[in-house]
């Protein structure tokens, strides 16, 4: 079934603790993410700003001790769980590549970027989550209307692909997927390129009869 790109309403700024900087958001995303059964992959290439250190930047306010915290923080940080760089790029943007990858063995586990270590929370920006009725849930945060004026002030906008590739045996109950599987390719498509743009896909693993 397809949904609207309207969903639950969840926090937007990425407040995750490992982040001293308070929050970080996407600027680039390039994600695939694949599910077999409860087993998941999730790769991601991207590039994540401090919302407020990037306004400082574009105004020519951001000083050299400030650039010089961000690089501490990236260094302190390299640690997290698929992390395969950390790195600040300067004007408070970080390159970030991640490759995680386990199993929803529970309901309420699951995964998240960027903040490997926090799963499902609110300050991660793409979550997968197995559900209690046994479905896996693959979601980005959808923007309450009161904070879009202040996302429009920031000297930049998200941009890039998420692709969700669900198992051949694997049942997608409903999504709103910019574009949808073409064989050979199976992957569900967001393009994304504004900060409405919100991803969501639910899936019925094989030996999940909840939904069945």
């Amino acid at each position: 079934m397809k949904i609207s790109r309207a969903g639950v309403r969840l926090p937007f700024i990425l407040s995750a603790t490992v982040f001293l900087t308070g929050c970080l958001a996407p600027v680039t995303i390039d994600a695939d993410i694949t599910t077999d059964g409860y087993d998941y992959t999730l790769r991601v290439e991207s590039t994540l700003a401090d919302p407020r250190a990037a306004m400082a930047a574009a105004e020519g306010r951001l000083s050299a001790q400030d650039d010089e915290n961000a690089r501490l923080m990236a260094a302190n940080d390299a640690d997290l769980p698929g992390f395969e760089r950390f790195e600040y790029l300067g004007d408070g943007r970080f390159a970030v590549v991640v490759n995680l990858s386990g199993t929803l063995e529970a309901a309420g586990q699951g995964a998240g970027f960027p903040n490997t270590r926090r799963g499902t929370g609110t300050d991660n920006y793409l979550r997968i989550e197995r559900a209690e009725d046994g479905t896996i849930e693959i979601s980005s945060p959808e923007i309450p209307a009161r904070n879009l004026a202040q996302l429009e002030a920031l000297p930049f906008r998200p941009s890039g692909e998420v692709r969700v590739t669900p198992a051949p045996t694997d049942r997608v109950v409903e999504h709103n997927a910019d574009r949808t599987p073409a064989i050979p390719d199976r992957a569900y498509v967001w393009t994304l390129g504004s900060w409405e743009d919100r991803i969501s896909i639910r899936i019925a693993p094989q030996d999940d009869s909840a939904e069945r």
